[in-house]
């Protein structure tokens, strides 16, 4: 492994745990539970029903009756905010510099990874400005959801295919390549299921999950570890070495 390669995954890293800890402050927020009975079995349930709705009568389902719809409105208005300025930048970041960080193991495939995060990106704050505008005049009107509901479906969607590239690439490499890779792929598939129903949310939502976290884990691994965990994760550093050994037995 090269020290740019190295650095990248530093990158990687940096950034997954700044994704990793916005992804848990969403739950944290006051409020943010939802109004109806059924918002969702976890606070982040609420943010995705949200994103999903596909009528003003789910919206206002979703939001209720005062006094719950002034404060669950406030808490989804800094939820949206936190996503755009924090929460996607961060991702992107996350996913675009594990793909470079492999880009050696495969270009063409780094490429199409890089371009598909980076559409996804830009169809999440399209998602984003939607969501605004239906919370200015709730619960919004069917033209502005029908402008949403493309553009959460194709986030998702590429969002899979960066998470499928990262895996693939990571099979390419040797040692612990082979245990990372195939999870962030299937993550990833998993992560891409949402563009066949709404139904599969929940596998959708537990796929991203897990290939984001099997990404982070293994941008620690590449970055940080040492030298003998290095050499497992990095089987070309075996062949430097021995490519080195042979040079020096072969003389001048």
């Amino acid at each position: 492994m090269t020290a740019r390669e190295r650095g990248w995954w530093w990158r990687c890293a940096g950034a997954g745990l700044i994704t990793l800890a916005i992804s848990y402050y969403f739950g944290e927020i006051p409020n943010i539970e939802g109004c109806a009975a059924d918002a969702g079995e976890a606070s982040i349930g609420s943010i995705i029903a949200f994103e999903l709705v596909r009528s003003p009568a789910e919206v206002a389902a979703l939001f209720g009756a005062e006094p719950c719809t002034a404060n669950f409105l406030a808490a989804m208005r800094h939820a949206t905010w936190v996503d755009a300025l924090g929460f996607i930048p961060a991702y992107t970041a996350f996913l675009i510099c594990g793909l470079i960080a492999l880009r050696n193991y495969g270009g063409s495939l780094s490429g199409i990874g890089i371009a598909a995060v980076a559409a996804a990106a830009i169809f999440d704050q399209i998602e984003g400005f939607w969501l605004f505008s239906i919370m200015a005049d709730l619960p919004g009107s069917q033209g502005e959801i029908n402008w949403l509901i493309p553009a959460v479906r194709a986030k998702f969607l590429l969002l899979g295919v960066g998470a499928i590239a990262i895996g693939v690439l990571l099979t390419r490499r040797r040692g612990l390549g082979f245990l990372f890779g195939p999870i962030i792929a299937l993550g990833g598939m998993m992560g891409a299921a949402l563009i066949a129903d709404d139904r599969y949310i929940g596998l959708t939502v537990q796929g991203s999950a897990i290939a984001w976290l099997a990404l982070f884990i293994a941008a620690l691994v590449y970055a940080i570890a040492g030298m003998k965990l290095r050499t497992i994760a990095s089987g070309d550093e075996i062949e430097d070495k021995t490519e080195k050994a042979e040079d020096a037995a072969a003389g001048p």
